[in-house]
């Protein structure tokens, strides 16, 4: 197993550089491309929509229960169909309510560290992640667009910092491998000697 992961150092490398390309992609994303991406999303919930309500079609005809597939199906299909009519209120809307999820889901950390305090070692690490979600969605829920364009700008930075550092450890790998094979040789031809 050690010595399949350490043949393999090229796929640390590559994967590497496919983190940079998607960094690099999420810090040149733009407001206009975000609504694009949303609008082939919405037409993705729309085939999904459709292959649920061939599902319940088929049900249907074979008498077999299909309510909750219909009404999967329908929703479906209603949710892509507002998508893809509305890509810049869907985004808003969407954004919104992932700042107040944001702003519960921080107020939850913030009530957790207050009860548990005396059980946690990571007290400081719980306040600022508690303190920094309830920041994002406050953000996120009066500002959703820059906001979001943000959060895309730090995902993309710490993609090409994960990409630069696994392209390094592939290399690293590639070293250490070189070398077995090193010190392999050398004690092949130092037994063929003895012998």
């Amino acid at each position: 197993m050690e010595t399949k992961g350490k043949k393999n150092w090229w796929f640390l490398a590559i994967n590497g550089v496919i983190s940079i390309l998607l960094g690099l992609l999420l810090l040149l994303f733009d407001r206009e491309q975000i609504k694009d991406l949303i609008f082939f999303l919405g037409i993705a919930i729309l085939a999904g929509g459709a292959i649920l309500l061939l599902a319940a079609i088929r049900n249907l005809r074979q008498d077999k229960p299909a309510g909750m597939l219909l009404f999967e199906s329908i929703t479906t299909l209603a949710i892509g169909l507002i998508i893809v009519i509305f890509p810049s209120f869907s985004l808003h809307f969407f954004l919104i309510l992932l700042g107040v999820w944001a702003i519960i889901i921080g107020v939850v950390q913030l009530a957790i560290l207050i009860h548990l305090k005396k059980h946690l070692a990571n007290k400081n690490l719980l306040l600022f992640n508690g303190l920094l979600t309830i920041v994002l969605g406050v953000l996120l829920f009066f500002d959703p667009i820059t906001a979001a364009q943000l959060i895309l700008r730090i995902l993309g930075v710490f993609a090409i910092v994960f990409g630069i550092l696994m392209i390094y450890f592939g290399f690293i790998l590639k070293t250490v491998k070189t070398a077995l094979e090193g010190e392999r040789t050398g004690l092949e031809k130092e037994n063929d000697t003895k012998a």
